[in-house]
């Protein structure tokens, strides 16, 4: 019998394992993407009526009182809300491809994070172009004005009779650099309502103004010297420090003495009148604010001969004892919302302090606190009552709710950055997805 040979059987032909598709996403993360569609549509909605309307809100912050910079305001405000709504728009499509179940390829999902890391990275850096700039350091380095300038620092001020040209950028990045204290600022286009009545109430009388303010040396174009010398009321107040001349460079300039062939450009002027920053008065009167800058902006008014108190905080004083400046106050400490001073007295004063009345400051005399006054309209004022030597301790400390729920909200992101640290370890650890497939993500 003929044997018949068997034909090897072949396996079946491989087939690719099909992927499968992921589950839905659970309806909170579906309703949180919705969500960010949504919002991006609000934000091109606003933008759209903003720009139908950029004349009518232009001229309601000029009545405000931004002026020319209103323009300017409005056309960042359009900006703005154009770059977040497509921001929030890319944002919702990089979600939704995280969530897609038709998502199936790890790789599509991996690049849709990459990529949403680096969008917010990428215009994270293209931001800050704005806000952080760099220069060369010699630009900031000392030179002969700076050195004199340092010579009174903290105890007084500088201010500037001109902000044109270098004088602005001295004022925005050298003196800020080396800690000189300024009685100018860069700029204000909406300066504070008590503040911009005390400038233009006192405009007229800048010597009293600058000795009110604590100032103890002017900066000005030389011009100025021979203006001050012809008005006899303030004539005597100063004396020529130093001259010198600038030589511009591609950014701020190089200091150049003056010298009998070069005459200086510009100048330093010391102030010889009394102008403390902290000062002991021994005579005060209770007077509401217009009675207040009424006084202080009159031809007669002698700085601190007296202490002008607002009526809020004359409370509980007695008489005063005398007229003029007493005792002696010495700065020991010195930091960014802290001063700690050596007071002498041998009678009841107030200790005027030229710094703006804010309710957060906060004071103690020997360890024990005492009420921060707002004097001459827009300074502070601590009574001394008794004679003898005291330590006087000042701190700005504003309500620390709001920094306490900035600090909770980083907590809990670390708190939950933490905990998807410690649960993808353990995942590894098991061989098991740190992302289980059920939830959709």
């Amino acid at each position: 019998m003929k044997k018949s040979k068997s034909k090897p059987i072949a396996p079946p032909k491989s087939t690719p394992e099909l992927e499968t598709p992921l589950p839905p996403a659970a309806p909170w993360v579906r309703h949180f993407v919705s969500g960010v569609f949504l919002f991006g549509g609000v934000l091109i909605l606003w933008a759209l009526i903003l720009m139908s309307s950029a004349g009518d809100e232009t001229a309601r912050m000029n009545v405000q009182g931004w002026g020319n910079y209103a323009t300017a305001i409005v056309g960042n405000k359009v900006v703005a809300l154009w770059h977040a709504a497509l921001m929030t728009f890319a944002s919702g499509v990089l979600f939704w491809i995280l969530i897609s179940p038709r998502a199936r390829a790890r790789a599509w999902r991996a690049a849709a994070a990459w990529l949403l890391v680096l969008i917010v990275a990428g215009d994270a850096l293209w931001l800050s172009r704005h806000y952080v700039k760099t220069m060369p350091l010699e630009l900031l380095e000392e030179n002969d004005v700076i050195r004199i300038l340092k010579t009174n620092t903290p105890q007084q001020r500088v201010a500037l009779m001109s902000q044109e040209g270098f004088y602005n950028f001295w004022l925005t990045f050298v003196f800020p650099y080396h800690h000189i204290p300024m009685m100018n600022v860069t700029q204000m286009p909406r300066m504070p309502l008590e503040y911009k009545r005390y400038l233009e109430t006192l405009r007229t009388q800048a010597l009293t103004f600058w000795q009110l303010s604590a100032v103890g040396f002017v900066l000005a174009p030389a011009q100025a010297w021979n203006q001050i010398q012809s008005d006899p009321a303030m004539r005597d107040a100063f004396e020529l420090v130093y001259a010198y001349n600038v030589a511009p460079q591609d950014i701020g300039v190089t200091v150049i003495p003056a010298s009998p062939s070069q005459p200086g450009q510009h100048i330093i002027m010391r102030l010889k009148k009394p102008a403390p920053r902290y000062a002991l008065i021994t005579d005060w009167q209770k007077a509401d604010d217009e009675e207040a800058l009424r006084q202080m902006a009159s031809t007669n008014f002698v700085p601190f001969q007296k202490v002008l108190l607002a009526p809020e905080t004359a409370a509980d004083l007695t008489e005063p004892t005398g007229t003029g400046l007493v005792g002696q106050v010495q700065l020991s400490e010195y930091a960014p919302g802290y001063r700690k001073l050596k007071v002498s007295n041998d009678r009841p004063a107030i200790m005027r302090i030229s710094e703006k009345y804010d309710p957060d400051w906060r004071a103690w005399i020997d360890k024990q606190p005492v009420p921060v006054r707002r004097v001459d309209f827009i300074f502070q004022g601590i009574l001394v009552p008794t004679p003898g030597l005291h330590e006087v301790v000042l701190k700005y400390a504003p309500d620390k709710r709001p920094f306490l729920g900035q600090w909770l909200g980083i907590l809990l992101c670390l708190g939950a950055g933490l905990t998807l640290i410690v649960k993808a370890s353990r995942s590894r650890a098991t061989g098991l997805s740190p992302l289980p497939e059920r939830d959709g993500l």
